[in-house]
């Protein structure tokens, strides 16, 4: 369990006497002569290719980050997945908010390859989906399919340096890519179910300075193929950001990290806005 994300819920969680919050779920399986059977990590996503970040993710246009239920079976460098659907749809020109439709029969379907060795590890992964929503009062009532692609890796430079890389792209990746920063359909005017084509990745490179001292530069970007007379100016274009950090280590489950970043994001209107953050962290590992 975490405390991320549901906080402000004025029933779960508040500061008025308390200081209570929310609790959400992680992880819950269970495994059985090779069968894993709950909610953990997507088969479609590596999170063994995650950066050393300070930040939550750090590069989060760039990654596949899902949780959900699943059934999966490895066989050797191989393993399958029928997991959790869910459909997001942006409504026709961005009019309304995003819809999670809910509305789904057939679970996504993944499939992954891994490579191991003294070098690190490379891996490819894909994800086949069902799109459906429906919604009688709008009159719309369609589905449609998609899939997508993944790339990733770590990749060790010596006994000081690695190299951390993700790429991922297709037709209806936006719950998968950059938390949901894109949707994966949107409704055109007749209502019809028109998946969105995304594209991201990102790459970081680690260095161990001393054995108590390590940094971390990173760079993460994600793009989607808006069709503006469907979805809207007001849908996002691209993002991307720059991360570096350094990570002070004084017992071997604690750190105490910074990291500056820096992120834009850009419209199909045109408009883009940057930030630029200041993180801080002390964690245990257990």
């Amino acid at each position: 369990m975490d405390f991320f994300g549901v906080g402000s819920n004025a029933f779960l969680g508040n500061e008025v006497a308390t200081n209570t919050h929310g609790v959400t779920l992680r992880h819950a399986y269970v495994s059985w002569n090779r069968w894993l059977a709950g909610q953990t990590w997507s088969n479609f996503q590596d999170p063994a290719a995650l950066p050393d970040a300070v930040d939550f993710v750090g590069v989060t246009e760039g990654t596949i980050f899902v949780r959900q239920a699943q059934l999966r079976y490895p066989r050797g460098p191989w393993s399958f997945s029928v997991e959790n659907p869910e459909t997001t749809v942006t409504p026709y020109l961005g009019v309304g908010a995003r819809v999670s439709s809910d509305d789904n029969s057939v679970p996504d379907v993944t499939a992954r390859w891994i490579g191991k060795g003294p070098w690190g590890h490379f891996s490819v992964a894909g994800v086949l989906r069902q799109f459906k929503y429906q919604n009688v009062a709008a009159g719309i009532d369609d589905s449609a399919t998609g899939g997508a692609v993944s790339v990733s890796g770590k990749f060790n430079l010596g006994s000081s340096d690695d190299l951390r890389y993700m790429l991922s792209g297709g037709s209806g990746i936006g719950r998968y890519l950059a938390f949901g920063l894109g949707s994966d359909t949107m409704t055109a005017a007749d209502g019809s179910l028109e998946p969105l084509d995304g594209l991201g990745g990102f790459v970081a490179w680690r260095h161990v300075f001393a054995p108590r001292l390590r940094g971390n530069l990173m760079y993460s970007t994600a793009r989607f193929d808006n069709d503006a007379a469907i979805s809207g100016l007001g849908a996002t274009e691209s993002a991307q950001s720059w991360h570096a950090n350094l990570i002070y280590s004084p017992l071997p489950k604690l750190d105490i990290g910074a990291e500056l970043g820096w992120g834009q994001r850009a419209l199909e209107s045109g408009a883009e806005g940057d930030l630029r953050r200041i993180h801080t962290h002390v964690k245990y590992s257990f």
